[in-house]
């Protein structure tokens, strides 16, 4: 069932910001794709056109046309109190801005994430891998192989030896591999 889109209702004072939000030189592209998806919204274009033309997804769409439409009643209180740089700071700092992260991360105990260093300062092959050298996704397969973990998050095992790096650099020596977010990784 297709999902049925609202119009966004779009004064002139908001349509010349938005307007002026994808013409300036140093505003950002997600920023700039985000009013473009208003504007072309308020011209009643579907979400289908206008995902192609802005080169994004159709849910995308409808995710920055229902927060557009889900802020009007500010938008418009904003507007009636007649403050102009208000409301450009609302739409690009609160309707337009990206939504604070709000998952949680998963519980590791210190134990685990130990384990997690040992295993990439160990060769591959000891581990029956048929690779040379760790990647993120390796790693978290081989933890929940070994039961040390039941699920872990590719980009949970990157956070982990990031920070890893990080206190090596602040402080004592500390051996460990080098390896990327892409995978590409040796031990030391």
């Amino acid at each position: 069932m297709a999902r049925k889109s609202v119009v966004p209702k779009l004064s002139e004072v908001g349509k010349n910001i938005l307007v002026a939000i994808t013409k300036r030189r140093d505003s950002a592209q997600q920023l700039v794709r985000r009013a473009r998806v208003v504007l072309l919204a308020a011209e009643k274009q579907i979400d289908k056109q206008i995902a192609a033309e802005v080169g994004l997804c159709q849910m995308t769409v409808w995710t920055w046309r229902t927060r557009w439409n889900a802020q009007q009643e500010k938008i418009d209180k904003i507007e009636a109190e007649g403050s102009e740089k208000t409301l450009q700071e609302f739409i690009v700092e609160v309707v337009l801005a990206d939504d604070p992260y709000n998952g949680k991360r998963g519980k590791y105990t210190p134990e685990q994430v130990a384990q997690l260093y040992a295993i990439a300062c160990e060769k591959p092959e000891d581990s029956g891998r048929p690779i040379s050298s760790w990647s993120c996704r390796e790693l978290a397969d081989e933890m929940i192989k070994r039961g040390i973990v039941e699920h872990i998050p590719v980009s949970t095992v990157w956070d982990f030896l990031k920070s890893r790096r990080a206190e090596a650099a602040q402080g004592g020596r500390v051996v460990e591999p080098q390896i990327g977010r892409s995978g590409v990784s040796k031990t030391k």
